[in-house]
């Protein structure tokens, strides 16, 4: 069994490696005013961020598969799941935060 804690932060701290401070408070603004989905189409729409790399350092909280257009959409159908979710992003996001601070 996996601390989830542990996988969430881990998963911060490779997103801090692709992704700088400033766009990671970005994307924490768009998850946070306007959902799960804002940000997945906010992270497409960026030219310097590769959203499948991205989701992949978030691959073990996720455990879906790589079609992530589909894991959105099947997402928004429960909500719970999608609450879920949008709690475990904000944290790794955060952590993510951290990281590319002590990082600078």
């Amino acid at each position: 069994m996996k601390n989830l804690d542990a996988e969430i932060n881990k998963a911060g701290y490779e997103i801090s490696k692709v992704i700088d401070e400033n766009l990671i408070n970005k994307i924490l603004g768009v998850l946070a005013q306007d959902g799960v989905y804002a940000m997945w189409v906010y992270c497409k729409s960026k030219k310097d961020i590769d959203e499948n790399k991205l989701l992949e350092t978030l691959n073990a909280i996720l455990e879906s598969n790589d079609d992530y257009e589909q894991y959105f959409q099947n997402l928004s159908k429960d909500l719970n799941q999608l609450l879920f979710f949008k709690e475990i992003l904000e944290k790794a996001l955060t952590y993510a935060r951290y990281h590319a601070k002590a990082m600078d």
